[in-house]
């Protein structure tokens, strides 16, 4: 992981601070902190910024953070995201043993829970795995559900276990069609997912059935329709970590309508939802949100507001924290965001062979989701289009060779 003092300069850098602003800034940030100690402040950045400060106070933890408008855990996360331990895959014989469990007259809690570890375990693997395998167990795990409910196998306690856990699997099915371009079985998984929300009371889920919607609506150009659903799903779920995830959809929308102080106020809430919300024990599951996700949702608005140098400081951090020790992308389809973000920043300053070379790399992943995928690309289409046309127009091609 980079040491927190070198994210720290590079993140001053990118704001074009010098150290006697930064000290202010921190100290606007800081409650223990008066402007009268804005030069004691200084001296201390130009040590942190030296590694001489292994680790700073609490009360400092805080203001750095805030300064930057990121979580306290995108700073000091509690274990890097890399080395996040995701629920085991069933051995054969243990999966044709669950599924005669949960194929018998009555289930016990036992056989639950088991199958809640596999549905946390699907939801993991969300952000790395192939789409199609992946459809083709949430499906197999869907049907084994529903044929729960509709015998009667369970009790009252198990009969709304099985209701949020098909909530999940639904969202889960949802979010891997509108990846694969099927808008149609997309919206129905999503349907599905908000009546068992509505069914359960289950706020988080709700909201959840709103982020998908405002993804959408992003994703196709729909920038007020997107701040909208982001909104709903904010009021059915104020302080979970997902209401962060829809803080962001609005921040990336307004932030396309050009609205800079929108944006920024919708940066904020991510920051504080996430500094509030309890932080998740499996931070792999895609419905838990990460902290260090502040910073690709902040990547992205800066790109489009055309902060260049805060957008490419933002991407080197999504590169590091989506990479594992060994160089293995973790999230294929951040590290892809935050390749092409470097694309538009080299075709910006009239590096066209960088952009492309940047290109090249995010569109090497197998694992991505076509609609964000594209929504970035014409971007970057654009920015390349400025300076060299007909590369433009050739990767635009590549571009519709790719859609599902």
């Amino acid at each position: 992981m980079e040491p927190w003092h070198q994210k720290f300069r590079r993140l001053r850098q990118g704001r074009g601070w010098s150290l006697q602003r930064a000290a202010q800034v921190f100290v606007a940030a800081s409650e223990h902190h008066s402007p009268d100690q804005v030069e004691n402040v200084r001296t201390s950045i130009a040590r942190w910024e030296r590694g001489a400060v292994k680790d700073p106070d609490a009360a400092s933890k805080v203001a750095i953070a805030r300064m930057f408008d990121l979580p306290y855990l995108d700073f000091w996360p509690v274990r890097p995201l890399a080395d996040e331990v995701v629920p085991a895959a069933l051995s054969p014989d243990e999966f044709a043993d669950l599924v005669a469990a949960l194929r018998s007259p009555r289930v016990g809690s036992e056989h639950l829970e088991q199958t809640a570890a596999q549905v946390e375990r699907l939801c993991s693997e969300y952000a790395a795995r192939d789409a199609g395998p992946l459809v083709l167990e949430v499906d197999q795990w869907l049907r084994d559900l529903r044929g729960l409910i509709s015998n009667g196998r369970v009790n009252l306690a198990g009969h709304a276990r099985v209701l949020e856990l098909t909530g999940w699997l639904a969202l889960l099915r949802s979010c891997l069609m509108w990846d694969r371009g099927d808008a149609l079985n997309s919206q129905h998984a999503r349907v599905a997912a908000a009546g068992l929300a509505e069914d359960l009371g289950a706020g988080v889920i709700s909201a959840w059935t709103w982020e998908i919607q405002a993804w959408k609506a992003l994703t196709q150009g729909d920038l007020p329709q997107a701040v909208a659903y982001a909104g709903a799903g904010i009021e059915a779920a104020p302080r979970d970590s997902v209401a962060a995830q829809l803080y962001a959809q609005q921040a990336k929308a307004y932030a396309r309508m050009g609205e800079r102080h929108d944006t920024e106020i919708a940066l904020e809430g991510v920051r504080q939802v996430l500094d509030s919300a309890p932080t998740p024990t499996n931070l792999r599951n895609h419905f838990n949100v990460d902290p260090t996700k502040a910073s690709f949702y902040a990547m992205d608005a800066y790109r489009v507001l055309g902060d260049d140098a805060q957008a490419e400081a933002m991407a080197d951090s999504v590169l590091r924290t989506s990479t594992s020790w060994d160089g293995t992308s973790v999230s294929p389809m951040r590290t892809a965001e935050a390749q092409l973000t470097k694309a538009t920043l080299s075709a910006r300053s009239g590096d066209v062979d960088g952009a492309v070379g940047f290109v090249e790399q995010a569109l090497a992943h197998q694992r991505r989701s076509a609609p964000s995928l594209m929504l970035v690309a014409r971007e970057v289409t654009d920015e390349i289009g400025r300076h060299d046309p007909a590369t433009a127009a050739d990767f635009a091609a590549h571009l519709r060779s790719l859609q599902p």
